[in-house]
């Protein structure tokens, strides 16, 4: 059987499954009884599932010249710095679109491109879903905004 997993999608599987459940909050034993499995294979693979986006998020990190501020293995982030661009940036996994870079913006009101504002959104509230995130207002919200909320709540350290 070939592997399905890539550079921008880096989990199996089964655990994406188990990621996914996780970080809705789920404990090992309920996602062992949901699934018909051991609590122990549940966390040997959480465990697996971290160790390989923890990787891959400094793999990525390295291949966009990002000086790493922080990882966040359980979380499925990274916290970086591009020097050149003089930007933080912020690596994400989602089980749904994979591993993605964002770059924080200083004037984000000007981008105007509906398009790319539509995918940013879905994207964005998919992982506030995900990680069992509400936040009130989000589809209204302009993405930036939406992107500093959420990020400040995953990433405590970009309040300041």
């Amino acid at each position: 059987m070939r592997s399905t997993c890539t550079l921008a999608s880096p989990l199996s599987q089964k655990q994406k499954t188990i990621w996914s459940m996780i970080s809705k909050g789920l404990s090992a034993a309920t996602i062992a009884e949901k699934l018909n499995t051991t609590r122990q294979f549940i966390n040997q693979t959480k465990l697996a599932a971290e160790a390989r986006l923890s990787t891959t998020l400094l793999d990525v990190a390295q291949a966009n010249d990002l000086q790493i501020t922080k990882l966040y293995p359980k979380e499925g982030m990274l916290l970086g710095y591009h020097p050149a661009l003089k930007r933080k940036a912020i690596l994400t996994y989602s089980t749904n679109y994979g591993i993605k870079v964002w770059y924080w913006h200083d004037q984000p009101e000007e981008i105007t491109n509906e398009e790319f504002l539509k995918q940013t959104r879905t994207y964005l509230l998919e992982i506030a879903k995900e990680r069992g995130i509400e936040i009130k207002d989000a589809e209204k919200m302009h993405p930036a905004k939406l992107a500093h909320i959420l990020f400040c709540t995953l990433i405590p350290e970009l309040k300041t």
